[in-house]
């Protein structure tokens, strides 16, 4: 679950970062890419999360109710940025004004902090210390994504495009590689 929403959420946010360079000569292959991506994301809610389980790294159970709460934690942010790779999506196709996603920045700026603040908090010692630097760097900079899309979209400041431009590839980036390092196991609880 963690790992496919990160690469896919990483994937979107790369296509945005594209059109935000202006490398994007129209904006609705932007928005087909973007809204793709973001209904394609929300598959990661009905699969089994990789890393957060029953079990922690010292073979101890993890409590239902801590357990449930890693997740639901995990699912509130699956579906806040598949949320905006749809908004962003329908922006493109329909060539809409920018400015209702970045407001809605600020919806995912709170989720993604309040997402870093209990993962760096809850997970420390408990799944290790691969996955707690993982899952807490991604909402880190997934966190300054939508900080940055905020300033730049719903205050529109000129002189950032191309500061959040090269913020959202270079943090994509970053989320994308969490979320390979995930799938292929790099990241693991044992």
């Amino acid at each position: 679950m963690e790992g496919l929403f990160f690469v896919l959420i990483g994937a979107a946010l790369f296509s945005h970062s594209w059109s935000l360079l202006g490398l994007y000569h129209e904006g609705r292959t932007m928005g087909l890419y973007v809204g793709g991506l973001g209904v394609v994301s929300l598959i990661a809610l009905m699969l089994t999360p990789m890393l957060l389980g029953p079990i922690d790294a010292v073979g101890a159970a993890v409590s239902a109710e801590t357990m449930d709460a890693q997740i639901n934690v995990m699912k509130v942010l699956i579906i806040l940025w598949a949320g905006y790779a749809i908004g962003v999506g329908a922006h493109g196709l329909w060539e809409f004004d920018d400015r209702a996603i970045g407001f809605y920045s600020a919806f995912l700026f709170v989720g993604s902090l309040i997402a870093l603040v209990y993962y760096a908090i809850e997970l420390e010692g408990v799944y290790g210390d691969d996955v707690w630097i993982g899952l807490s760097a991604a909402a880190l900079v997934l966190t300054v994504l939508a900080a940055m899309l905020f300033f730049y979209l719903a205050i529109p400041f000129i002189a950032l495009r191309k500061v959040a431009g090269w913020f959202i590839l270079v943090g994509s980036i970053g989320v994308a590689g969490v979320g390979f390092a995930i799938l292929t196991s790099v990241v693991d609880v044992g």
